[in-house]
């Protein structure tokens, strides 16, 4: 059938996210033999908003958060991650060049790219929302390598230079452990209370 072509088209394309190792491990050297993949990184974002809103009843449409969540990450099917170490110049225009490509099959493109532009607005409860879990949820991560001891505090000290030279000369002198870094520095985008919560019981976790 026409719709199962449609189907499996776009999840042909989408399950490259399988392969796609996120960058920012990399780059600060973990050393578990098996880095998180960017799908992987969805899975975690999806189960830990289902996690905040059986504790916090969290007043977003939780669907379309996921969708969106999903939406975003579409464009490393073929770009790099950004990080902390890039500077590149009309990110977002070529991401949405990419995820048009990736969502083309489908008959919902039309409500998926519109989630995307939302997303990019970060106007919307669930743009905030989305935006401030994706934070979240690699801050987490981080400090699963750090208490797997596959997170090495010089390594992360060293990627720490490139926050900025204000960020870095504030946030360095304060990391004792090596998760500590990406947890102070994504700390200033969490306007939400719970998520800001959850930073600093993250960042205390033994």
């Amino acid at each position: 059938m026409f719709m199962n072509k449609n189907v499996l088209e776009f999840y042909v394309l989408a399950n490259k996210l399988k392969e796609a190792i996120r960058t920012g491990w990399l780059e600060v050297e973990i050393s578990n033999g098996r880095i998180e993949s960017v799908a992987e990184h969805i899975y975690g974002s999806i189960v830990l908003a289902i996690a905040l809103d059986s504790e916090y009843h969290l007043d977003v449409d939780l669907m379309k958060a996921i969708k969106m969540l999903v939406v975003k990450e579409l464009e490393k099917v073929t770009l790099k991650e950004v990080t902390t170490r890039d500077t590149i110049e009309d990110r977002k225009a070529q991401a949405r060049e990419t995820i048009l490509k990736v969502v083309e099959p489908l008959s919902s493109k039309e409500e998926l790219i519109g989630l995307l532009d939302e997303y990019y607005l970060d106007e919307s409860k669930e743009a905030k929302f989305v935006g401030q879990l994706s934070k979240i949820e690699s801050d987490i991560q981080a400090k699963i390598y750090d208490l797997n001891g596959e997170f090495d505090l010089d390594k992360a000290k060293e990627d720490a230079k490139y926050y900025g030279e204000e960020l870095s000369s504030e946030i360095i002198p304060q990391m004792e452990h090596a998760s500590d870094g990406w947890i102070m520095y994504d700390r200033r985008y969490y306007t939400d209370d719970m998520f800001k919560s959850l930073s600093n019981d993250v960042q205390k976790m033994r």
